[in-house]
């Protein structure tokens, strides 16, 4: 494992596939979790057929993974980690440096604000991500700012992804994306307001495969 944040401390450095397969006498192949679920997206799901698309993953965390030319790009191993791309604040981020995409746009960043805010008992744990998107779409009027705000700073980082790579198509999933009709205006909104310089549209698109499509990637990246 080259990296990990605060939810997997003491990972960084295990050799996860000799050792899962010293156990099973299986031949293992090691793979990020969100690699895996773009490419179960590029292969089944949302972006089938794409030739190069973006994924975006926001759960615990926010995770991406590159699919450029047909294929799976790792760089030198951490290629597409878009969750800690800085610029987003000065708020702590799970790795331990501040102003990160993830500080916005997870699960947990997002019932931490609500409950900063005024929105929550005041503790992060006493609401949770599903809470906020419940009372949002009650009229909950902060649990819609936090949502809405997780949204446009996905949408910031979409354009910074697109100005780099010129990336036409990104997938987006994770539990935290089930708030779909709450993120997205806001996303959109800001992918409308400084479209790229290319002038090619950036077409987003909702994952479709839900929590089968890392294990369809991890099968196809096996095969």
């Amino acid at each position: 494992m080259l990296a990990a944040s605060d939810s997997f401390t003491g990972w960084v450095g295990t050799n996860l596939r000799d050792g899962f397969g010293s156990r099973t006498g299986l031949r293992v192949v090691a793979a990020n979790d969100v690699d895996s679920f773009l490419v179960g997206e590029a292969t089944w799901g949302a972006v089938r057929g794409v030739r190069s698309a973006a994924g975006i993953a926001l759960g615990t965390g926010v995770g991406g993974a590159l699919w450029l030319d047909g294929a799976l790009y790792r760089g030198a191993g951490a290629a597409g980690e878009i969750g800690h791309m800085p610029g987003f604040g000065d708020a702590r981020c799970t790795c331990g440096q501040r102003g990160h995409l993830e500080t916005l746009a997870s699960g947990r960043s997002v019932a931490r604000r609500y409950a900063e805010l005024g929105g929550g008992p005041g503790v992060e744990t006493d609401v949770g991500a599903s809470e906020v998107e419940a009372r949002a779409l009650a009229g909950d009027e902060l649990a819609v700012r936090v949502l809405a705000d997780a949204g446009h700073a996905v949408g910031s980082a979409v354009l910074m992804v697109a100005a780099l790579l010129d990336v036409g198509h990104v997938v987006v999933g994770g539990g935290l994306a089930r708030a779909w009709d709450l993120l997205e205006p806001a996303l959109l909104a800001r992918l409308r307001a400084e479209p790229p310089v290319s002038g090619h549209l950036i077409e987003v698109r909702r994952a479709v495969l839900g929590g089968n499509a890392t294990v369809v990637g991890a099968a196809a990246l096996a095969r």
